[in-house]
């Protein structure tokens, strides 16, 4: 799996960027020491469309109707583990899958217009309706690019699932778990033959949104860590908590930006300190806002004592006159 690593990686988790470049969930399996059964689970999650199981798509245009005729790769879909016939792809072309949304040219079919040849798993028809405005040549043409996208099996936010195998060392048994590019932390987790208590996602905000906001902490810490760790660069772990508590205090992920910033802090020199200084202290002027000036900035930017460390040696002073 191609991963994004250095300095873009680490923009994207301190920023807590909605879109990342490569998401990547990583899912254990219930029985990790049997290959066929993870090909068993990466068919059940990994998007499958008819265009990749399909041998032919034709077009037909005859006296009793023109239709599509299109004929399933039984073998292909017997080595991918799939459970998948004409029956299911008829399903998925009338109703499409969970999550997955139907073009227009695909709504307008009725269940009299895909028809399976009797006797075949493999082998069936549809048929172009003759209720529409649109010429039938034009009709067959929408019909013949829509249907090769059309989701048969699997997560439609999955774009790809690769078996990892773990090496346990020259006479243990090899295991196995699965590597998965997209997004959809949820529908993997309770997807069957998934262990869903130990499958993770690089992306931060789909953390938050399934497990919470502590989930979310532990992972801007973990991703970091595992970023630094592929360079050989070592980072104690407070430093990278202690970031991880500023992103997430407020109890949702936010990121060091300018948007994020302004929602973490309430002192108007802190934010002018930040980022827009101009706009903050105008803004802060017409509303007629006040500083306690407790934070570190407020006090460097006004002279006065930064309230850090332990405070024993006032306290001394005060013990001592």
């Amino acid at each position: 799996m191609n991963v994004t690593l250095g300095v873009p990686r680490l923009k994207e988790i301190i920023n807590a960027a909605k879109l990342i470049s490569t998401p990547i969930i990583t899912a254990k399996l219930e029985q990790d020491d049997n290959k066929i059964v993870a090909r068993i689970v990466k068919a059940g999650i990994e998007k499958t469309t008819l265009g990749e199981i399909s041998k032919y798509m034709k077009e037909v245009y005859s006296p009793e109707g023109s239709y599509i005729s299109i004929l399933l790769d039984m073998d292909a879909i017997e080595q991918l583990k799939l459970n998948v016939d004409a029956f299911t792809v008829r399903r998925a072309i009338l109703h499409g899958t969970p999550g997955s949304t139907r073009s227009s040219s695909l709504r307008t079919l009725e269940p009299n217009h895909v028809m399976i040849k009797r006797g075949s798993k493999s082998k069936f028809r549809v048929y172009v309706p003759k209720n529409l405005k649109t010429p039938t040549y034009f009709a067959m043409q929408m019909l013949k690019v829509a249907l090769p996208n059309v989701i048969v099996q699997g997560i439609p936010s999955i774009e790809r699932a690769v078996i990892n195998e773990i090496g346990q060392g020259q006479d243990a048994k090899p295991t196995y778990n699965l590597l998965m590019e997209g997004y959809g932390l949820q529908d993997v987790m309770g997807s069957p033959g998934i262990d869903g208590l130990r499958t993770t996602t690089n992306h931060i905000l789909e953390v938050e949104q399934v497990l919470g906001v502590e989930a979310a902490r532990t992972q801007i810490s973990a991703e970091i860590e595992n970023i630094m760790n592929a360079y050989g660069i070592g980072i104690d772990s407070r430093h990278l908590l202690l970031l991880a508590d500023v992103m997430t205090f407020k109890g949702e992920v936010l990121g060091i930006t300018r948007f994020g910033v302004s929602k973490m802090r309430e002192s108007v020199l802190m934010l002018a300190s930040f980022e827009k200084t101009t706009d903050h202290l105008f803004d802060a002027a017409v509303h007629g806002r006040t500083d306690a000036i407790v934070g570190v900035s407020e006090c460097i930017i006004m002279g006065m004592e930064v309230p850090v460390g332990t405070g024993l040696p006032s306290l001394f002073w005060k013990c001592g006159k």
